[in-house]
């Protein structure tokens, strides 16, 4: 016997209730397809999410109906988003299909049913949409018990789905934050990298030379002080040298004026220190931000700051670099512009994680992690402008 409306809509608040309890959003999804069956009064119900990626939808959640003895239960059904069945026509259009004998309906594919030994009588598929109105699944009861469904399985049908919406973009917001996870973690791990990269090719290296000089110092001075002695001040000069490349290493992790005076300061030390790398002329132009910012929030901008100039030294092999720092309108705003070699900025954002382009990603990371706006303005021989506005609140 069909459930009556009173029963139906206590139903549907207990699954409103149930669903604001449940962590686990595969139960929840689960329980929706559920609670379709029995409110629908149908044979089985079927919840399809939509993968842009590949183009299709497949059923997140299958409920068991009837099974002829003898055939394997469907345990996915993935289809064509912009092929043949009700389902593919739903999430393409967002309309409902209430059909009462699908083997009429020319869009209705029947190849599951073959399969399967099934036979479809009535069907009723709903969109789940989003709340920017993206269809994001679909819901779809099979075969009412009482013959065709009704226009008022309609609403109960939409109520549920706009459940499902909930849970599924609660699901795409978890991937979504993976996905961030993985990319800052991606970020720090390519950071770590380029920090041993340089201990083991700069300072380490040259420890260990000078480790052996020493070594074969002492044995030449046996014979030759003379020589001895100017083995001894060629590696005072290399030790000198490493030293210096130590200071440039622990300025790229945390440099003092950072800690003392702020974003400012930092940026002038960082003009002094690059200044005539590469050729390249580096000014600190307009230095004039007197306001501190959480330390977090100065740490991330100047590593955007850096890895900036940096680029416009090494990449852009830019004769000359402005650096400036000043508050404008309740942010700080720090630009970087250089007359060096430009690109394409569309192009290069839209595949710079896949070409491994880690520099530009950590200037990207650093500027959303402290909730800074990012800007890049370059084309091709014209130079390029990296400007970073920071909100004081």
């Amino acid at each position: 016997m069909p459930p009556s409306e009173a029963q139906q809509l206590e139903t549907l608040l207990e699954l409103q209730r149930d669903v604001a309890l449940e962590a686990n959003i595969d139960r929840v999804l689960e329980r929706i397809a559920a609670t379709a069956k029995a409110m629908l009064d149908a044979d089985r119900a079927t919840l399809y999410v939509v993968d842009q990626g590949r183009n299709e939808i497949w059923s997140r959640v299958l409920t068991e109906g009837e099974v002829p003895e003898g055939v394997e239960p469907v345990r996915e059904i993935r289809l064509p988003l912009d092929g043949r069945s009700l389902a593919a026509e739903v999430a393409r259009t967002g309309h409902v299909l209430r059909i009462d004998d699908p083997y009429d309906d020319p869009r209705f594919d029947p190849s599951v049913d073959a399969r399967t030994g099934y036979r479809t009588r009535s069907i009723l598929v709903v969109p789940i949409e989003s709340r920017d109105r993206r269809r994001i699944g679909v819901l779809q009861a099979v075969n009412h018990h009482d013959g065709p469904f009704r226009a008022e399985d309609e609403r109960y049908a939409q109520a549920l789905a706009t459940e499902a919406d909930i849970a599924l973009e609660y699901v795409q917001l978890s991937g979504d934050l993976a996905v961030e996870r993985l990319r800052v973690v991606k970020v720090a791990e390519e950071e770590r990298h380029r920090l041993a990269r340089d201990l083991h090719d700069g300072v380490a290296q040259t420890l260990a030379n000078a480790a052996l000089g020493i070594e074969l110092a002492q044995r030449r001075a046996r014979q030759d002080l003379g020589a001895a002695l100017a083995d001894l001040e060629q590696l005072r000069g290399r030790l000198v040298e490493s030293q210096k490349g130590l200071r440039d290493i622990l300025f790229a992790l945390r440099p003092l004026a950072l800690e003392e005076g702020g974003l400012g300061p930092a940026v002038r030390a960082l003009a002094d220190r690059i200044n005539g790398t590469n050729g390249s002329s580096v000014v600190a132009r307009r230095i004039d931000a007197k306001r501190r910012l959480a330390p977090e929030v100065e740490a991330g901008a100047f590593t955007v700051i850096r890895e900036a100039a940096n680029n416009a030294i090494k990449t852009g092999r830019a004769p000359h670099v402005s650096l400036d720092v000043y508050e404008d309108a309740g942010a700080v705003v720090a630009l970087v512009e250089d007359d060096g070699r430009g690109f394409d900025v569309a192009s290069t954002l839209a595949t710079y994680a896949d070409r491994g382009s880690l520099g530009l990603l950590q200037m990207r990371e650093s500027a959303r992690l402290i909730g800074a706006q990012l800007s890049f303005d370059s084309s091709p021989g014209q130079g390029t402008r990296v400007r970073l506005r920071i909100p004081v609140s």
